[in-house]
């Protein structure tokens, strides 16, 4: 059977959702996130995703298919056939959206809008320049850290940096421009992510010999969340919280570092640290994540360690890099941070 990890509906502690409550109160003035889709494609929330999600080409053992399922989040593209079944091991941080609306040559005529209320941030209007073709980043801030959603493979942008935008402002038309698509293919490719770390450029200066043509608003930086269990989500309450939200994201590995100062992913979202009335005295945060990479918590601990250290892991039957984008290498309980995973610790402590 394949892994494919998707939001998970568990019901989270009646305490934790309180405390979390008081804990986001403290900080700022929390809103609804009125969400809304961003195009008139509403097959996602009518039990229709055949209808809603792009479909990839893919060949896979000498055969060839078009599943609508690789438009989804999470682990939906590059099978790899295993001892325990098929797995898949790309991970897609957003979701696809097909188009609804085509001219007489087949041109997709989709308006794409914002998803819900915030401020245009960022605008790529050069296809060339980025796997998302044309894209957009806009900053929402519903009281508990600033998020951004992300709109790309776009034929036309229709507004500019620094706009407000409301819930379905229009801001550009559906395209598919970027690397590997056509006109078949066209479709919006949708995420809503955390930011990491302001100093991302000089990371990425480090990491890679490739120049940086996106500031702080590359996607290396910007770590997806479940979008399409955030819809489903909101659509049974939409007083939901992307904290409450993601506190029912199953934990798939912890990392603990040096506690070398703060660390920034914590500071731009507060509710993510646990336990800290015992930080005092503490040598090391211990940061858990979900299988995508997205941060989960940041707690002290008490272990000492002298470089980040994978401390716990979920055992699989499969290699830990076909389930973490890389991130880890070993099977079962016994994994080792990889070379890319010690690369995003360094982004995510900001220790480089």
């Amino acid at each position: 059977m394949a892994y494919v990890p998707t939001f998970h509906s568990r019901l989270v502690g009646v305490s934790f959702v309180v405390l979390m409550h008081f804990h986001l109160a403290a900080h700022a003035e929390v809103r609804p996130l009125e969400l809304v889709l961003p195009t008139k494609n509403r097959a996602l929330l009518t039990g229709n995703p055949t209808h809603f999600y792009q479909y990839c080409d893919r060949t896979f053992e000498g055969r060839v298919t078009q599943p609508w399922q690789a438009g989804q989040y999470g682990y939906v593209r590059n099978p790899v056939r295993t001892s325990s079944g098929i797995v898949y091991t790309r991970f897609h941080e957003g979701i696809d959206i097909q188009p609804v609306e085509r001219d007489k040559n087949d041109e997709p005529l989709d308006i794409i809008r914002a998803i819900s209320h915030g401020t245009v941030a960022y605008i790529c209007p050069l296809t060339g320049r980025s796997n998302y073709g044309k894209y957009i980043v806009i900053e929402h801030d519903w009281g508990y850290g600033k998020f951004y959603s992300l709109y790309a493979h776009l034929a036309k942008i229709t507004i500019a940096v620094g706009e407000k935008v409301a819930p379905g402002s229009p801001i550009a038309v559906m395209g598919y421009t970027g690397s590997g698509l056509n006109r078949t293919r066209a479709h919006v490719h949708l995420e809503l992510n955390m930011i990491i770390q302001s100093r991302f450029s000089k990371w990425h200066d480090q990491s890679f010999n490739t120049p940086n043509y996106h500031g702080a608003f590359n996607g290396l930086n910007l770590t997806g969340i479940d979008i399409a269990g955030l819809y489903a989500a909101h659509a049974r309450n939409p007083k939901i919280t992307i904290p409450q939200f993601l506190a029912a994201t199953d934990t798939y590995f912890k990392v603990t570092v040096p506690r070398d100062g703060s660390i920034e992913v914590m500071d731009n979202y507060p509710w993510l640290a646990r336990n800290m009335g015992s930080a005092r005295g503490r040598p090391s945060w211990e940061i858990s994540f979900d299988s995508g990479g997205v941060p989960l918590a940041v707690s002290p601990s008490r272990t000492t360690v002298a470089a980040p250290t994978l401390t716990w892991v979920q055992s699989s039957d499969v290699s830990h890099r076909y389930n973490t984008r890389g991130l880890l290498s070993g099977s079962g309980r016994a994994a080792t941070l990889a070379g890319t995973g010690l690369n995003y610790i360094r982004l995510i402590t900001g220790q480089f």
